[in-house]
């Protein structure tokens, strides 16, 4: 059931409450729109039609064909702060269907609810950011400065074609502050860990598996390393960041063999290494190389190598800059209590932004980050009303004109 109105609640929350059946039916659309990576282009062209019906002056932005990036803005024509607004367009797939008990692109409503792939990560928060703009445009919230929401594509494999090539094109240039509508549970973030994802691969002699000692075996190889690596993920847990936690190593994917009898010549291994903010990742990088040469010095015939696939920084503000303030400052006034102020351990698009530009950033957003990616991933519409609320009120008080 919709809130009650508080007497004294401001005219655009107001506006975001009578506007609840609207912003549930914008996610359900999102959601209906399969936008996994590399397939942005339908998801793309369906926000920025949005936003042209807002008024807003909206510009694709395509470092390839066929992977837009969004890029919306609304300038007062007066002097003032530049305000970001950001999420992405695209999502993992689904995985096994089976797990599903909600389909992930039906959009499903229940106790509350609204289910599907994306409904956390981050259709809810490009929700937020579309209806909490659309309802200032309204009320003819009257604003200084300007404003400029980007929707970025490729955001979930590391942002080469979204975020990294908007920062570096210069269409972030002048913002002064930026809020990333990335899943919080209603808190505020203000850190990411790095993340860097490696592959080693150990090659060996494949021969009959009846005769083992013809051959080498590269999974047994393998098993050397990943040895090693365990005890350097228990040696990362005493490398704290009082915002961040620990720095950790997961061994994600591994891959070797053809048959059971025979002798494989190939095992590859996927590791995830998140790094704290000081942390270097050619430094990490070097300490699973250092791995491999010591397995090497003790196994004859030792055969490894190690690439880097995705380097991801991390980044950490201070409580302190004003995006903080504005943000806990919007969400005290919308919730009625302070947030908790904490970090976050996945990546997301705030890291290119603080790194490439420099510009202090926050992120908020309903939903839980931690069932994210989830089968029957969820979030309650309650809190996606509230979220839209309190984007709306950190936009009313950052630009607007009595601020």
């Amino acid at each position: 059931m919709p809130a009650t109105p508080r007497a004294n609640e401001p005219e655009l929350s107001r506006r975001i409450e009578a506007m609840r059946d609207e912003i549930v039916e914008t996610l359900r659309g999102l959601i209906r729109i399969p936008s996994i990576t590399g397939d942005e282009a339908r998801i793309g062209a369906h926000v920025a039609d949005i936003c042209r019906a807002m008024g807003l002056e909206v510009e694709i932005v395509e470092a390839e064909p066929g992977r837009p990036n969004v890029v919306a803005r609304w300038d007062s024509g007066q002097p003032g702060p530049h305000l970001l607004l950001n999420d992405h367009l695209d999502m993992v797939p689904p995985g096994p269907l089976e797990y599903w008990t909600h389909p992930p692109f039906d959009a499903d409503m229940a106790d509350g609810r609204i289910y599907g792939r994306g409904a956390i990560d981050t259709k809810s928060g490009v929700t937020t950011l579309l209806m909490a703009i659309k309802a200032a445009r309204e009320t003819k919230l009257p604003i200084r400065g300007r404003l400029t929401m980007v929707f970025s594509c490729d955001e979930e494999v590391g942002g080469a074609l979204g975020m990294q090539h908007l920062a570096r094109n210069g269409y972030l240039d002048g913002a002064d502050m930026a809020v990333v509508a990335e899943p919080t549970s209603l808190e505020v973030e203000i850190g990411t860990k790095g993340r860097l994802h490696l592959e080693i691969t150990t090659r060996g002699i494949a021969t009959h598996g009846a005769r083992p000692w013809l051959g080498h075996n590269a999974i047994d190889d393998m098993a050397e390393v990943i040895r090693e690596l365990g005890a350097l993920a228990a040696e990362l847990e005493t490398r704290t960041h009082p915002l961040l936690g620990h720095a950790t190593l997961n061994v994600g994917r591994i891959d070797g063999g053809t048959v059971p009898n025979m002798v494989p010549n190939k095992c590859v291994l996927g590791l995830d290494r998140r790094l704290l903010p000081e942390e270097d990742p050619d430094a990490a990088e070097a300490e699973i190389a250092a791995i491999l040469d010591r397995v090497k010095a003790r196994r004859p015939g030792f055969d490894a190598s190690l690439e880097r696939h995705v380097w991801w920084p991390g980044y950490a503000i201070d409580a302190s800059e004003p995006v903080v303030r504005a943000a806990c400052d919007a969400v005290e006034k919308v919730i009625g209590k302070p947030p908790v102020v904490r970090g976050k351990d996945a990546g997301t698009d705030a890291s290119w932004i603080n790194v490439l530009t420099g510009i202090p950033v926050v992120m908020f957003s309903p939903g839980d980050g931690f069932t994210a990616m989830n089968a029957d991933e969820n979030v309650g519409i309650d809190d996606l009303v509230t979220a839209t609320k309190v984007i709306g009120q950190i936009v009313s008080d950052v630009l607007g004109q009595e601020a």
